[in-house]
C-alpha cells in the first residue's frame, strides 16, 4: 500500500508533520495534529473551509490612491480534532518513557490516517491506543475521527468541539500572517441528545460556519456518557473499561454555499445514520482507485521517488476547490501560510495537471475566476484603466490583498496566466460551449487591459511598468514573460472570435459580442498588438532579455559572504535586490516552457544557461521549471537534480517553512516534471506532442492524459508505449513524427 509512514515521534518537527499528514477534500481541510495534544512544543491546530474569508484592515506606512484598505484572510474554524484519552486518570500522551511501539501512517489508497502506540502508566500497566481519521472525498461536509483503546482498567475519553480559535501569525515572516488572528466568534453552542452543535461567524463578512458532531460508542462493557457546554466549547465525557471505541462524526457547512448551515447539518447527519466507518473506507478506496486510473503518475525502479509522487498526487487532489467559491491557495488546506490566498500558482502550475487528468475539477477552478470577474473589473477602474478587468495578484473573495504593489499588483501577468489556463482547457477539451458561457468573457475583459496600458511606438507594441514572475525584479518595462503571454492572449481572443462566428454558436456569440460592447475595430487593434508585440532580445548573447534594463544591471555578488544569506527577501532591502541581476524564480525560462513556439531551441537553451546562474530558487515555484527546461535542453542529469529538489521540498522541509503548509505549486510542478519534463509533453495550437526521455535511475515511468474525451496512457521505458484506453483516435507528434493512436 502506498503510504507516508513514521515509526518515531520527533517533537521538533511536529508542526511540519501536521502539514504532511493533512487530510482534506477540496472543501474541508484538517491539519494532522495529534488528537490528544502534545507533551510540549508548538502546534498550528488548524481546520479550514475553502473559500471562507474574513476581511481585516490593511495598514500602510504611507498611503496612496488605489492601495487596498482591507484584505481577505482565511479563518481557522472550530477545533473538531481534540480527543483526550485517560487511562486510570493519566493522560495518555507521548511523554518520554511512557510510550512504546509508535507508528503513524497516511494511506494514499484509502485516504485514512492511522496513529497508534502503547501507553505505559505510572503503575506499569500498558494500554493500546489507536487514532484513525478520514475526510470523506464523496461527502465534502464529512470528517470522522475514531479512537480505539484496549486497557485493563478505567478508560476516559473527553471529546471536545472548541470555538475559541485564532489564526497563526509571525511578524518576522512576510509569508505568514502578521496580525489579526481573531477572525471569528462563537454565535451558538448547544447539545441535543448527545449531539453537539457549534456555530461561528466571521466578524466583518458575517460568514457562518457550523459544525455538528455525533459520537458513536462501541464497547462490550457498560459506558457512561455525558455532554456539557463550557463557555465556547462543548465536551463529551465517555467512561468505560476493557475495549472501548469512540467515533466522532463531524459535519461542517458554511453560509456561502447553504442558506442555513445549522439546519443543513441537522438534516445531513440524519442521512449518515446507516453509514459505518468501514463503509467509508471502502468508498474512499474506490474513489482513489478511479483517481489513479486518470491521474496515474507512477515511477518504477525507485520506490522512494514513487512514494513521494503518490504523496504529491494525494495531497494535490485534497486541496483542489470543488466549486465556484473556492480555488487552491498557496498552501492548499494544509496550513495558514500566505493567509489562505489564491495566486497565479493555480493557473500556471496546478491547472495544467488537472486539465490533463481531471478536467471537470479544472473547470471548477475556472468557474471561480469567472465568478470573481466583477471584482477584477472594479479593480481595473481603481488602477486607472478605462475598461477591462485586472485580476488581483492574491485574493480569496476577488479583492486585491497585496499590500506591496511592486511585487504584487504590478504583476499584471496574472491576467495572461488566467487566460492561458482557459485556453489550455479549451485546447485539451474542445469545450467551445464553456468558452461561450464563461471563458470568452474572461479572455476579452482581461485582454482589454493590455490595450489600455500598452502603447505602440515605432511600429511595435510595448507594455511598461510591470513585474514579471521574478519578484526580485520589480516595475520594469517590457518584461518578456508578460509581453509574450499577452501576445498569446491577444492572438487567441482574435482566433476565438473567428471560431465562434463559424460555429453552431454564432447566434449566441453575436449576442455575447453585443453584451460585451465589442466591435471589429477593437479586435483588429488586438491583432496588430499581438503581431507587433515587443520582445526584448539580446543580439550578442542570442537570447531574450528578461526586460529592457535587466541585462544592464550588475550581477548579484554571489561570491561575497555578505550577500549569501537566503532567502534574499528576508535579509536584504528590496531596492538592494532590484538593482542587481538576480532572480527569485524562473521568469523568461517559464515563458519558454509555456510558449516555446515563440523562440528557437538554441535561444531557449542559451537563456537557460544564462538565467540559471543568477537564480536563487528562493521561491518554491522555481526548481521544477528549471528541471523541465533542463530536460528540454537535453541536460538530463541537471533535470533530475532539479526534479529531486522539488520532490524533497516538503517531505524534507528544505525551505524551512513546511510547518505553514505544503507548497502546492511545487507539488504540482513536480508532477508536471514527469509530464512536461521527462515526458516532453506540449500542446501548441491544439496539437499535442511528446519527447520522452528516461532518467538513468528509473526502469520506467507512466502517466495518463485526457485529450478531447480520449484517455491516453504513456509508458516510457527502454521503449515508449502509448495506449488509448478510451475515446476516439488521437493524432499526436512523438519525437517529431506524426502518428495516430
Amino acid at each position: 500500500m502506498s503510504k507516508l509512514e513514521r515509526i518515531e515521534y520527533r517533537p521538533e518537527i511536529q508542526q511540519v508533520e501536521e502539514s504532511l499528514y493533512t487530510l482534506g477534500n477540496g472543501y474541508l481541510g484538517i491539519r494532522g495534529c495529534f488528537e490528544e495534544g502534545y507533551p510540549s512544543g508548538d502546534t498550528i491546530r488548524g481546520c479550514y473551509i475553502n473559500g471562507t474569508y474574513e476581511r481585516v484592515p490593511m495598514m500602510h506606512a504611507e498611503m496612496a490612491y488605489g492601495f487596498p484598505t482591507v484584505q481577505d484572510k482565511q479563518p481557522r474554524v472550530m477545533d473538531i480534532q481534540t480527543i483526550n484519552v485517560y487511562l486510570d486518570g493519566e493522560p495518555a500522551r507521548l511523554l518520554e518513557g511512557h510510550y512504546e511501539a509508535y507508528h503513524r501512517m497516511l494511506a494514499f489508497e484509502t485516504g485514512e490516517s492511522v496513529r497508534r502506540y502503547r501507553y505505559i502508566t505510572c503503575t506499569g500497566t500498558v494500554g493500546k491506543v489507536c487514532f484513525r481519521r478520514l475526510v470523506s472525498q464523496l461527502d465534502r461536509h464529512l470528517a470522522v475521527f475514531r479512537v480505539e483503546i484496549d486497557y485493563d482498567g478505567q478508560i476516559e475519553v473527553r471529546s471536545l468541539v472548541d470555538g475559541n480559535v485564532e489564526n497563526y501569525s509571525n511578524r518576522n515572516d512576510p509569508r505568514t500572517g502578521q496580525g489579526h488572528t481573531k477572525l471569528t466568534s462563537v454565535i451558538s453552542v448547544g447539545i441535543d441528545r448527545e449531539t453537539i452543535s457549534l456555530a461561528l461567524k466571521t466578524q466583518s463578512t458575517e460568514i457562518e460556519v457550523a459544525a455538528l458532531v455525533e459520537h458513536r460508542i462501541f464497547s462490550e462493557a457498560q459506558t457512561f456518557v455525558k455532554s456539557e457546554v463550557k463557555g465556547t466549547l462543548a465536551e463529551t465525557h465517555i467512561v468505560g473499561r476493557g475495549c472501548l471505541t469512540v467515533e466522532k462524526w463531524c459535519v461542517l457547512s458554511d453560509s456561502l454555499r447553504v442558506e442555513n448551515p445549522q439546519l443543513f447539518n441537522r438534516e445531513h447527519i440524519k442521512s449518515l445514520a446507516e453509514k459505518t466507518y468501514e463503509m467509508l473506507i471502502k468508498e474512499q478506496q474506490a474513489y482513489y482507485q478511479d483517481i489513479r486510473a486518470t491521474l496515474g503518475i507512477e515511477v518504477r525502479g525507485d520506490e522512494t521517488v514513487n512514494q513521494a509522487l503518490q504523496f504529491m498526487q494525494f495531497q494535490l487532489m485534497q486541496s483542489v476547490g470543488r466549486d465556484a467559491y473556492s480555488n487552491v491557495s498557496a498552501k492548499g488546506l494544509s496550513g495558514e501560510g500566505y493567509e489562505g490566498h489564491y495566486f497565479w500558482d493555480t493557473e500556471i502550475y496546478i491547472l495544467p495537471v488537472l486539465i490533463h487528468t481531471q478536467p471537470e475539477r479544472a473547470k471548477a477552478l475556472l468557474d471561480y475566476r469567472h465568478r470573481i470577474l466583477p471584482y477584477a473589473k472594479e479593480r481595473a477602474l481603481k488602477l486607472g484603466h478605462r475598461k477591462g478587468a485586472k485580476y488581483a495578484w492574491r485574493t480569496i473573495s476577488g479583492i486585491e490583498c497585496s499590500g506591496y504593489f511592486p511585487a504584487g499588483t504590478a504583476q499584471y501577468h496574472i491576467n495572461a496566466d488566467i487566460a492561458y489556463a482557459f485556453l489550455l482547457y479549451y485546447q485539451m477539451t474542445d469545450d467551445l460551449k464553456y468558452m461561450l458561457d464563461k471563458g470568452f468573457e474572461v479572455l476579452l475583459e482581461t485582454a482589454r487591459i493590455w490595450m489600455d496600458m500598452g502603447h505602440f511606438k515605432e511600429g511595435v507594441f510595448m507594455i511598461q511598468d510591470v513585474t514579471g514572475p521574478d519578484e526580485y525584479t520589480a516595475v520594469v518595462n517590457n518584461n518578456y514573460y508578460t509581453n509574450v503571454m499577452a501576445k498569446y492572449h491577444l492572438e487567441w481572443v482574435v482566433k476565438l472570435d473567428d471560431i465562434f462566428q463559424n460555429s453552431s454558436y454564432s447566434g449566441a456569440y453575436k449576442s455575447l459580442r453585443d453584451a460585451l460592447l465589442m466591435d471589429d475595430s477593437e479586435l483588429s487593434l488586438m491583432k496588430i498588438a499581438s503581431e507587433t508585440m515587443f520582445l526584448p532580445y539580446d543580439e550578442k548573447r542570442q537570447f531574450y532579455a528578461q526586460d529592457d534594463s535587466f541585462l544592464s544591471k550588475p550581477v548579484w555578488p554571489f561570491e561575497n559572504p555578505m550577500y549569501q544569506r537566503r532567502p534574499l527577501l528576508l535579509h536584504y532591502h528590496p531596492l538592494c535586490i532590484y538593482r542587481h541581476q538576480v532572480l527569485k524564480q524562473a521568469d523568461t525560462i517559464l515563458a519558454h516552457m509555456l510558449l516555446e513556439q515563440y523562440a528557437e531551441p538554441p535561444e531557449i537553451c542559451n537563456a537557460f544557461d544564462y538565467y540559471e546562474q543568477i537564480t536563487t530558487h528562493d521561491s518554491s515555484l522555481s526548481s521544477c521549471i528549471y528541471g523541465i527546461m533542463a530536460s528540454r535542453c537535453g541536460m538530463s542529469e541537471k533535470a533530475y537534480r532539479y526534479f529531486m529538489e522539488s520532490v524533497k521540498l516538503d517531505l524534507e522541509n528544505t525551505h524551512g517553512n513546511t510547518k505553514d503548509g505544503l507548497h502546492m505549486a511545487n507539488i504540482a510542478g513536480a508532477l508536471m516534471s514527469i509530464i512536461y519534463g521527462f515526458g516532453g509533453f506540449r500542446v501548441i495550437e491544439g496539437k499535442i506532442s511528446l519527447r520522452p526521455q528516461l532518467p538513468e535511475k528509473w526502469d520506467s515511468y507512466v502517466f495518463s492524459l485526457i485529450y478531447k474525451k480520449s484517455i491516453l496512457k504513456v509508458e516510457v521505458g527502454e521503449s515508449v508505449f502509448i495506449r488509448r484506453l478510451s475515446g476516439e483516435p488521437v493524432d499526436l507528434i512523438l519525437d517529431g513524427q506524426k502518428m495516430t493512436i
